[in-house]
C-alpha cells in the first residue's frame, strides 16, 4: 500500500501548489488563443480542437483545486490529471510550448502531494507520455507532424531539469521534515522530562518536610514520655522530703536520694537522645555534598554531561548560604534543560576577599529576550535576601547565570571548616 501524507502543510510547496498550477493554467489559456504557431496545419487543428480545450483545461484546473482539499484522494486524482495532460497536449504535440506548461504542471503537483518514491513512479510515467507527443499522429481527421529535434530536446532537457530539481526538492524537504519531527519529539520529551523533575523536586521537599515534622513529633513524644515522667516523679519526691524533712530526716534523706537518682537517670536519657539527632542530622548532606549529589542525580535522570568546579570553596558555607547555593544551582540546571535545550553545563564555584561566586553556562540555544519567570525571580529573590547579586546573560554558545554571595557572619559564611585544598 502506498503511504500518502495527510499533512500537507508540513511541506511548503504543497501549500503554493495550487496557486501555482491555476497560474499555469491561465498562462497556457492566454496562449492557446492568441494562436502563435505559424503553420497552416497546426492552426487547423487548433481551430478544431478549441471547444474540447475549453473544457479539458477547466475540468485540469478544477482538479488542481481538488488535489488540495481531497487529500485522500490524491493518487487517483494525480492519474486523471496525468490522463487530461495527455487528451490536451496530443492534438497540439510538443511546438506548441502549451504541452510544456502542463507538464510543468503536473511535476509540480506530483512532487507536492505525494512521497518521493511514488512522485519519481509517477513523474517517469508523465515524462514517458509526454515523449510519445514527439512522435507524428493525427488529431480531428487531420494529420499532426513529429516534433522537431530542436524541440524535443527543448522540452527533455527541461522537463527532466525541471524533475530533478523537483526530486532533490523533495527528498531535502523530507529529511528537514523528519529532523523536526525528531525535534519537536526531543522537545516533548524534554517538557516532559522537566515537568517530572519539577513534580519529584517538590515531592522531594514534601517528603523532607513529613519527616522533620515526624521526627518533631516523635522526639515530642519521647521527652514527654521521659523527661516529663522523670520530671514529675523528682518534683512529688522532692514534695514527700520536704514533708519529712522535720519529722524524719532519715526517709527524708532517701527521698533526696532517689530524687537525685531519678535527675541523673533523666538527665542521661536526654543526652542519649540528643546524641540520636544529632547523629542523624550528621548523616544529611550539606554543602558541596549536597550539590555533588544534586548533580550526580541531575545528570543520571537527564543524560546531561554536568561539570562541577568547586574552586577553593569549603564543604560547607553555613546553612543560610548553603541553601541559597543549591536552589541557584538546581535552578539553573532546570532552566538550562527545559528553556535552554542544552546537553553540556559547567558550573563554576569559587571564593575571592569574602564574596561567594557562583557562575553556571549552558551550550544552550538561549533567548532573545529575558523573561523573568518564577524560576528567575525565585533566585534573584532569594540572593538579594543575603544581600547577593545576580545576573543573566545570552553567549553565542549558551546563556550563563552568574551570582555573587557575601560571606558574612549574618549568612553564616564563616562556617568554613574542612577546606578543601
Amino acid at each position: 500500500m502506498v503511504h500518502v501524507p495527510q499533512k500537507y502543510s508540513e511541506d511548503p510547496l504543497s501549500a503554493v501548489a495550487v496557486a501555482i498550477a491555476l497560474a499555469l493554467h491561465a498562462a497556457v489559456a492566454i496562449l492557446f488563443h492568441r494562436g502563435y504557431l505559424h503553420a497552416e496545419q497546426q492552426r487547423i487543428i487548433l481551430q478544431e480542437f478549441a471547444w474540447h480545450f475549453r473544457i479539458l483545461l477547466s475540468i485540469s484546473a478544477f482538479l488542481s483545486l481538488l488535489l488540495r482539499l481531497l487529500h485522500k484522494n490524491v493518487l487517483l486524482l494525480l492519474i486523471f490529471k496525468i490522463g487530461l495532460f495527455f487528451l490536451i497536449a496530443y492534438p497540439l504535440g510538443l511546438a506548441a510550448g502549451i504541452s510544456l506548461m502542463l507538464l510543468l504542471t503536473v511535476l509540480i503537483e506530483i512532487y507536492a502531494y505525494l512521497p518521493v518514491k511514488t512522485a519519481f513512479l509517477y513523474s517517469v510515467l508523465c515524462l514517458g507520455i509526454a515523449g510519445t507527443l514527439g512522435k507524428p499522429g493525427s488529431a480531428f481527421n487531420y494529420p499532426r507532424s513529429s516534433a522537431e529535434v530542436e524541440e524535443i530536446l527543448t522540452v527533455g532537457v527541461t522537463a527532466l531539469n525541471f524533475t530533478l530539481v523537483l526530486l532533490l526538492y523533495k527528498h531535502t524537504a523530507g529529511s528537514l521534515f523528519t529532523a523536526n519531527r525528531k525535534t519537536g519529539h526531543l522537545n516533548s520529551v524534554i517538557t516532559q522530562l522537566s515537568d517530572a523533575n519539577l513534580d519529584f523536586q517538590r515531592y522531594v521537599h514534601s517528603v523532607e518536610y513529613s519527616a522533620v515534622q515526624s521526627e518533631r513529633r516523635r522526639i515530642s513524644s519521647e521527652i514527654h514520655d521521659t523527661v516529663g515522667y522523670s520530671l514529675t516523679n523528682i518534683l512529688m519526691t522532692l514534695e514527700a522530703a520536704t514533708d519529712l524533712l522535720e519529722r524524719d530526716s532519715l526517709r527524708a534523706r532517701e527521698a533526696l536520694e532517689r530524687s537525685i537518682n531519678e535527675a541523673q537517670t533523666c538527665l542521661e536519657e536526654t543526652r542519649r537522645s540528643m546524641q540520636e539527632l544529632r547523629s542523624k542530622e550528621q548523616k544529611e548532606a550539606v554543602g558541596l555534598q549536597a550539590l555533588a549529589h544534586l548533580v550526580r542525580s541531575f545528570s543520571e535522570a537527564t543524560g546531561m554531561k554536568v561539570q562541577m568546579e568547586y574552586g577553593n570553596a569549603p564543604n560547607s558555607f553555613g546553612s543560610r548560604i548553603d541553601l541559597v547555593l543549591f536552589r541557584i544551582i538546581q535552578e539553573g540546571l532546570t532552566n538550562a534543560l527545559r528553556h535552554g535545550q542544552a546537553d553540556t553545563v559547567r558550573i563554576a564555584v569559587w571564593i575571592k576577599e569574602k564574596l561567594l561566586t557562583v557562575s553556571i553556562l549552558d551550550n544552550g540555544r538561549g533567548t532573545s529576550q529575558i523573561v523573568e519567570g518564577i524560576g528567575i525571580s525565585g533566585m534573584r529573590e532569594r540572593v538579594e535576601n543575603i544581600g547577593g547579586k545576580i545576573s543573566f546573560r545570552n553567549y553565542p554558545d549558551g546563556f550563563n547565570i552568574r551570582a555573587e554571595l557575601p560571606l558574612t557572619e549574618e549568612n553564616n559564611g564563616q562556617d568554613t571548616r574542612s577546606s578543601r585544598g
